[in-house]
């Protein structure tokens, strides 16, 4: 049998990270069998071969999606986080995972992202520093390509959280 897998998407410092994580520990503290694929832990490890151009961001999603898969064959919950900036890179998921795939766009604007810029990657694109930063041209979904939205522009971290909670409680 299996497993669902809730992806989070959306731009870099967006809080898909924080949210995925949050959702995780809820799951494993009521005893369920959870898989995290985190984009900043696969960058450095299993796609650390990978670069930042868009065949290496298919490729990224492409790994990621295959151990999403076989996680979920072995009846686990998987939870991912990865940016998906195109939506070419989110239709891979669906062909990969299909009907097991819920993806939960992360919205936040360009704007209040580069505010918060935890990893410091909108300073250095802005300085000229950073090659292919796809959050500049991240594609936000059409109306009906997620199955949740989470505007952590608009709301606050433990807000945020609990719709995220909520959503995946609903999604599964």
């Amino acid at each position: 049998m299996s497993g669902i897998i809730c992806w989070f998407f959306g731009r870099s410092g967006a809080g898909k990270s924080s949210l995925s994580s949050h959702v995780v520990a809820q799951l494993r503290q009521e005893g369920r069998a959870t898989y995290l694929v985190d984009g900043d832990a696969l960058r450095s490890g299993v796609c650390a071969d990978l670069g930042y151009d868009d065949a290496s961001r298919t490729e990224n999603h492409r790994r990621a999606a295959e151990m999403a898969r076989l996680a979920s064959e072995q009846g686990l919950i998987v939870i991912g986080a990865t940016m998906c900036p195109a939506r070419h890179h989110r239709d891979l998921l669906r062909d990969i995972l299909g009907d097991r795939l819920r993806l939960i766009h992360v919205r936040a604007s360009h704007e209040v992202c580069a505010m918060r810029d935890p990893k410091g990657l909108y300073c250095r694109a802005q300085k000229g520093l950073v090659d292919h930063f796809a959050a500049q041209t991240f594609q936000d979904p059409t109306e009906h390509e997620a199955d949740g939205v989470i505007d952590t522009g608009l709301h606050n971290l433990e807000a945020c959280r609990e719709t995220a909670w909520t959503m995946v409680k609903r999604l599964l």
